[in-house]
């Protein structure tokens, strides 16, 4: 927080939070050749004031100038080397002024001054990206000020007026001010080596560039400059895509072109309005907050409503920025009568519709842009497949997983190119759950590399739930590899390799009878080729990537015994069960019994009674090492 440090005569000098005074000095040396942001972020923020104030004034009549004009006037002075900035929105208070102006307000502030010092070594735009995301845009009046006056009064009739001043060091003043109009005037003194403001045509030309979007008047010494005009009311083919994007930057704060882009115009049944954008990407905190949102804002007739309509969009969708405007709602629609109105139910159906197919469309003509997109937000899309029945369908289309077939780790395949590349008569879709870079090397996997099946890797908390509640994609039932069930038929004869089937028997009874209390049962494996042994979910049971999930919610949760299946072609287990035959019975035979299943948790990245895995690998470095004596 900042904090006063002396008071003199009613003007009180405070202390800038250390982030801002850190954030201050990045600005003022690290970004001056993208100066003209500093003007759209000061006409993005009194546009923002405007709609607060006209908002206001559709319940409230008590508030200063009531019929005062709603505009943002601009004028020059070329002898003082002043530009101001004057709005006549909500305006601020003092307490407003020291907290929205003295101290960053967000939780992030101090991750932020390290990701933007961190790329000072990066181009301005990365730079310019993250001031947007953080909410910091006023500050950037510094890029082009050596000091900033200003003058705001609230438009609570009662509100005295005050005055903030600062040159961008580690302090800034507060007083009283003598302004009697509602709204808020910012004089900039300008350094001297951005003194091109001062000039009328060079301000017209960035206004028109980067601020024609805004729905307010903007004028420049009495000349209107900008359209005027809201943009999503204009035609489509009155926008270029330079004012998409501006627009875009004005309402997230993002100064990445966003992956795609929807504007809508619909007039009948109902009359709205809207422009839908896909970022390239969104902090993580903002999609997976405690309580989500959608970031809608939300116009009636040209007037700002509220900027968090959570009834416009499903939130598996939250990803999405964007403006709804509609003539058909009351201007004095509440958040209560948002939630069952007829109006709203027939927006969102039609913006639902609108965004998947416009990511239908992404993923197929544009596969690169797809994966961008599906990197950032498939695991929050994923979420539609449980809360939206409706489109079950284009939401399965639009899943994206690598598999056993990938040419890189990274590759990606759709549920249709699975299906295309499908084996003659193969009648299921396969699937192994687990986490990233355990589920490749599964054990499970053999027999269906053996047989060129292709198997999807879930590596995503959702993914198998997802898969439960999808069951089927175009008749294909989907079946995970761990489980008992899968039937692959006779493994194929290993040449060479003699099987003795009594001695296998005579192993897998020993087993059940020593492992009885870590496995619900000891079977002859028919997947496995190359590894001796794995351990698959019981008919009925949860997988064990299910069960890993739950114990990471739940501490106190028993995960259930699973099924050892052993593979008796592989070296490790016919010299067991030869082992077993001359021995019969001993506390070797039953260590390397536990063995096996602690070699398959090892593989899955656990380990259950480390002193008993210590102790086998011990004994077999010993057997090894006296072998290779012998025969030396």
């Amino acid at each position: 927080m900042s904090e006063a440090t002396q008071t003199s005569g009613g003007v009180e000098e405070r202390t800038f939070q250390t982030e801002v005074q850190q954030l201050l000095h990045l600005l003022i040396h690290s970004l001056y050749t993208h100066s003209d942001v500093f003007l759209r972020e000061l006409i993005s923020n009194a546009s923002d004031a405007l709609d607060k104030v006209r908002f206001r004034s559709l319940t409230d009549r008590d508030i200063a100038d009531p019929n005062a004009p709603l505009e943002i006037d601009i004028q020059v002075n070329t002898s003082a080397k002043t530009l101001t900035i004057r709005d006549s929105g909500i305006g601020m208070t003092r307490d407003e002024v020291n907290q929205n102006i003295g101290t960053i307000a967000h939780s992030g502030s101090a991750e932020f001054i390290k990701k933007l010092s961190a790329a000072k070594d990066q181009d301005e735009k990365a730079k310019l990206q993250l001031i947007g995301q953080f909410g910091v845009g006023f500050y950037s009046v510094f890029m082009v000020a050596e000091r900033v006056v200003l003058t705001t009064r609230s438009a609570d009739p009662q509100a005295q007026a005050v005055l903030w001043e600062s040159a961008g060091g580690g302090t800034y003043t507060l007083s009283a001010a003598d302004r009697r109009e509602r709204g808020t005037e910012l004089k900039i003194y300008l350094r001297g080596d951005c003194e091109e403001y001062l000039d009328a045509h060079r301000l017209e030309q960035v206004i028109r560039r980067h601020s024609d979007y805004v729905g307010y008047p903007i004028k420049v010494a009495g000349k209107q400059v900008n359209s005027g005009s809201a943009l999503w009311t204009r035609p489509r083919s009155q926008v270029t895509e330079e004012q998409y994007c501006e627009f875009y930057t004005h309402l997230s704060g993002d100064r990445e072109k966003p992956l795609a882009y929807e504007h809508v115009a619909v007039d009948v049944p109902i009359q709205f309005y809207s422009v839908l954008y896909v970022p390239r990407q969104s902090p993580m905190e903002l999609l997976f907050r405690p309580e989500p949102r959608i970031a809608l804002d939300l116009y009636v007739k040209r007037v700002f409503i509220q900027d968090d309509c959570k009834e416009l969009l499903p939130m598996y969708l939250r990803f999405v920025r964007g403006v709804v405007d509609c003539d058909d709602l009351p201007l004095n629609v509440s958040r209560e009568n948002l939630q069952h109105n007829p109006v709203v139910v027939k927006i969102r159906a039609n913006l639902v519709r609108r965004l998947l197919g416009l990511i239908e469309n992404m993923a197929k003509n544009r596969p690169e842009d797809y994966l961008v997109f599906w990197r950032a937000y498939g695991i929050v899309l994923k979420e539609g497949i449980a809360t939206d029945h409706e489109h079950h369908e284009q939401l399965s289309r639009l899943l994206r997983y690598p598999s056993s077939l990938g040419e890189t780790p990274e590759a990606l395949v759709s549920l249709q190119d699975y299906l295309d590349r499908m084996k003659e008569g193969q009648e299921q879709i396969y699937y192994l759950a687990g986490e990233q870079g355990a589920v490749a090397p599964s054990p499970l996997l053999d027999a269906f590399r053996q047989r060129g099946l292709e198997v999807l890797f879930l590596t995503d908390p959702v993914d198998e739930w997802v898969m439960t509640r999808l069951e089927k994609y175009e008749g294909k039932a989907f079946q995970a590899v761990d489980a008992e069930e899968v039937d692959l038929g006779k493994q194929t004869r290993i040449e060479g390799v003699e099987e003795d089937r009594e001695q296998t028997i005579e192993l897998i009874s020993f087993l059940k009878k020593t492992l009885a209390e870590r496995v619900a049962d000891v079977r002859e494996s028919q997947r496995l080729t190359d590894s001796p042994c794995a351990l698959v979910t019981p008919k009925g049971g949860l997988s064990h990537n299910m069960e890993r999930l739950m114990k990471m919610a739940d501490r106190e949760f028993a995960p259930a015994r699973r099924v050892l299946e052993i593979n008796p072609r592989h070296p490790v287990i016919r010299n067991l069960g030869a082992h077993l035959e001359k021995k019969r019975q001993g506390a070797q035979l039953e260590e390397w019994a536990h063995f096996l299943v602690d070699y398959v948790l090892l593989g899955e990245g656990t380990v259950e009674d480390p002193q008993r895995v210590v102790r086998n690998l011990q004994t077999i470095m010993g057997g090894a090492s006296a072998h290779l004596a012998a025969e030396a």
